[in-house]
């Protein structure tokens, strides 16, 4: 090869190992991001949960 194949070459063989890199970067993030909202979720369920369980304690008291 001649010095400006071998010089293209690298480069794009440096590329594509930094694609990958960033590639699990995102990838990684991303689980973590979907893996809060998931929790942000449920809690927030359990939330409602007891929010209409005391509703529904004091409408019982009432009558």
């Amino acid at each position: 090869m001649t010095g400006i194949q071998t010089f293209w070459t690298w480069i794009f063989g440096l590329s594509v190992i930094l694609f990958f890199v960033v590639e699990v970067v995102v990838v990684f993030g991303g689980a973590r991001d979907i893996g809060d909202m998931l929790r942000s979720l449920l809690r927030h369920v359990e939330e409602e949960k007891e929010k209409a369980s005391r509703e529904d304690g004091e409408t019982q008291e009432g009558r």
